[in-house]
């Protein structure tokens, strides 16, 4: 069970529900906002508010961006949302549309992938898009025999091994992992690994509006699309449609 916490005008003590919201189903802590939110009294009541979800089996949370005991959250087992799966799943077509956008041919765009190792979301990204363009150049250990199996199946060609200045060049580039060596410059650009969401390179989630305005403003929303992502209640086309035109 995914857990969504409400901080805001509330009961001063932790309740605990499960209810549905934006077409998800959670179980929703409501806990009180506090003017002294570092009291003994209000941290009491926060730690109470987390040791019900861990209870209840909730393990990770959509957060409010305002709330002041995420770390309290944490050390009792309660964890945001990892936003990063659904960033890594939207890699591929975000690319796509941004190219086919900058009006770019198929027969001509360099994509280029790096990587640490051949990760599954790495893997499906690079996939989806040798699909539709000629040039797709993929940096990552071990990638040679997933290679092999992208040739025998479809009769595509990766480039492997590219130098920095290849994967500079490229029209876009999208890093699994950090890479000092390289500008980061590129048209199209995206950091998909932890820590990578907070520079140039980060991917963006949107809700659409239709479901943010039946949540508190002070909600997660990155999170909440995450989270409606991993339950089936939100479409990666519904999300991609959102990203694009925000």
């Amino acid at each position: 069970m995914l857990g969504y916490i409400e901080y805001g005008d509330g009961p001063k003590r932790p309740e605990l529900s499960q209810r549905q919201l934006a077409g998800g189903t959670f179980a929703v802590l409501a806990l009180g906002q506090s003017a002294h939110s570092a009291s003994p009294l209000a941290r009491g009541r926060a730690v109470k508010g987390a040791r019900q979800m861990r209870e209840a089996g909730v393990r990770t949370a959509v957060f409010p961006v305002d709330f002041p005991y995420t770390a309290l959250f944490i050390r009792q087992g309660i964890l945001p949302v990892d936003t990063l799966p659904l960033r890594r799943a939207l890699a591929a077509p975000l690319v796509r549309r941004r190219l086919e956008d900058a009006g770019l041919d198929p027969a001509q765009a360099v994509v280029a992938l790096s990587g640490d190792r051949p990760l599954r979301e790495l893997t499906e990204a690079a996939k989806a898009l040798a699909l539709n363009y000629r040039y797709v150049l993929l940096s990552v250990r071990g990638g040679e025999e997933f290679a092999r199996d992208l040739r025998r199946e479809y009769g595509i060609s990766l480039l492997l091994k590219p130098s920095a200045d290849q994967l500079d060049r490229a029209d876009a580039l999208v890093l699994f992992a950090p890479r000092g060596d390289l500008a980061g410059e590129n048209p199209i650009f995206y950091t998909l690994y932890p820590g990578g969401e907070a520079g140039r390179g980060r991917l963006p989630l949107h809700l659409p509006q239709a479901l943010a305005v039946q949540l508190a403003p002070n909600c997660g929303f990155e999170q909440m699309a995450a989270a409606l992502y991993a339950q089936g209640a939100l479409s990666l086309e519904d999300l991609l449609a959102e990203t694009l035109i925000s």
